[in-house]
């Protein structure tokens, strides 16, 4: 009998602190990645969710030369990424919309993140 009701003490204490049904989700995030691959962006497409955060992976253009990211100017769109040979450089898209870049140092090296 003893053990009964320590068995049922436990079960109340298990279940009875699930908390509460009434608290909203936390949004999930995830994280996307472009590659700079010889003079194009890869993808050069992405579409994403407001909150979501895209890694720009750097190496040199087939010119030796390091690549930028420039925003074009719509509101909501994150900061322009500098001239960069290599490494990460991430973004958060927190503005929903369509945010078109391209890198100067080399024409026609253009993306966009469409965020949902």
């Amino acid at each position: 009998m003893h053990s009964r009701l320590i068995l049922a003490a436990c079960l109340l204490v298990a279940f009875g602190c699930g908390g509460s049904s009434d608290t909203a989700p936390t949004p999930s995030t995830k994280a996307y990645d472009v590659f700079t691959v010889g003079d194009t962006f890869s993808p050069s497409y992405l579409t994403v969710a407001a909150g979501d955060t895209v890694r720009f992976n750097f190496t040199a253009g087939s010119d030796g030369m390091g690549h930028d990211v420039t925003f074009d100017n719509v509101a909501g769109h994150p900061a322009s990424i500098p001239v960069t040979k290599s490494g990460t450089v991430s973004r958060v898209f927190t503005a929903r919309g369509t945010f078109h870049y391209n890198c100067f140092v080399h024409p026609g090296m253009t993306g966009d993140v469409v965020v949902q």
